[in-house]
């Protein structure tokens, strides 16, 4: 079973751009339920999870430039203020992460995003909170930790480990080492801890290090009711 402190941690996602109108519905719904944190979902469903969750807490997060974090600036800006638009509270910037050794140029990136982020409001009257999915488990610990460190130059408010799209997810390693430049630094930036966070014991691994989590609704339904979810997917 899930403890209603972890369940405030959850994102409780579901990207994927063929979902149904229904299935957000219901999404919301159950996250209504379960009180958590957010749910994440793809930028067309954003206004549908926006008007679902309209009296209630629970946050609206969508993600930009998934999975690959690949798309220009330009296209980035452009999703995020369609994104904002549309009732999204939270931003997931992918970082393009293949391009770890040109920092000038991802500081840039993320400053920009950070900058329409936080000049807009969320439903709480707070600024849109941005996290940075870095993609971790693709990238050496020396290369976490420079992604870290551009984090907490851009200003942003979390960094996160995994899309949930690659072979590799959350590692444990990967999150001390970015828990250990956030110390050094005396960062105010979180950690959500994403990608192959399927049970309960995954998360007590990691929960002491994070802030948030994202997990698949599945996963989190399946913990709820106390079932061994270990084959559930993100």
């Amino acid at each position: 079973m899930l403890e209603n402190s972890i369940l405030q941690k959850i994102d409780y996602t579901l990207l994927d751009h063929s979902a149904t109108e229904k299935a957000i519905v219901d999404l919301c719904s159950n996250a209504k339920k379960l009180n958590v944190k957010s749910v994440c979902v793809m930028p067309e469903h954003v206004a549908i999870a926006k008007r679902e969750l309209a009296n209630s807490e629970v946050l609206v997060c969508t993600v930009i430039s998934f999975p690959e974090g690949t798309n220009s600036l330009a296209k980035k800006e452009q999703e995020t203020h369609i994104a904002i638009r549309d009732g999204a509270d939270e931003i997931d910037l992918v970082m393009d992460y293949a391009r770890i050794e040109n920092q000038p140029f991802l500081k840039k990136e993320l400053k920009a995003i950070e900058t329409i982020a936080h000049a807009s409001q969320n439903k709480l009257k707070e600024p849109v909170l941005m996290k940075v999915i870095v993609e971790s488990g693709r990238l050496s610990v020396e290369e976490t930790k420079i992604a870290t460190k551009l984090c907490i130059e851009a200003g942003v408010d979390y960094i996160k480990t995994s899309t949930g799209k690659v072979e590799v997810g959350a590692e444990f390693s990967k999150v001390q080492a970015m828990k250990s430049e956030i110390l050094s630094a005396k960062s105010n930036l979180k950690i959500k801890a994403s990608g192959g966070i399927r049970t309960i014991e995954n998360i007590n691994e990691f929960n002491e290090l994070v802030d948030r989590f994202g997990i698949g609704f599945q996963s989190v339904d399946q913990m709820a009711e106390g079932k061994d979810s270990s084959n559930g997917g993100y």
